[in-house]
């Protein structure tokens, strides 16, 4: 019996963690870029996957590329591939907003109510919440 007790423990301690501390394998959509809340109707999503490829919508436009974390809550992004569609003014300032914040990211950090964002190395940041 105690076995199985620690085993449940052990399991909800894991689930807290995942839902709380890991980034990789969930669709992330942003909430705010650099504290102006995300334009409706322009879904700007982060999604982390294989330990090494990073992809996502900025607003009109989709990223894919690569990134490495480089310790306990620092990253780095590199060689981002994005499309060129054009969009309205308002959405395409969101994009450019939102990918310099990306190409330039350092670290992230996580919330209490499961959110967390990604850093660049001047404190520009974008918030995130699971999709």
């Amino acid at each position: 019996m105690r076995g199985v007790i620690m085993g449940a423990l052990m399991l909800g301690g894991c689930a807290g963690a995942v839902g709380g501390r890991q980034i990789g394998g969930i669709e992330w959509a942003a909430v705010n870029i650099n504290g102006v809340p995300v334009e409706a109707g322009a879904p700007v999503t982060l999604r982390l996957e294989g330990g090494d490829r990073i992809a996502g919508n900025a607003g009109c436009n989709t990223y894919s590329g690569s990134y490495r974390t480089t310790s306990k809550e620092r990253i780095r992004v590199s060689a981002l591939i994005i499309t060129t569609v054009a969009c309205a003014p308002a959405r395409m300032d969101q994009e450019r907003r939102y990918l310099s914040i990306i190409e330039s990211a350092e670290g992230y950090s996580f919330y209490g109510d499961g959110s967390f964002s990604l850093i660049a190395g001047d404190g520009r940041a974008v918030r995130f919440r699971r999709r």
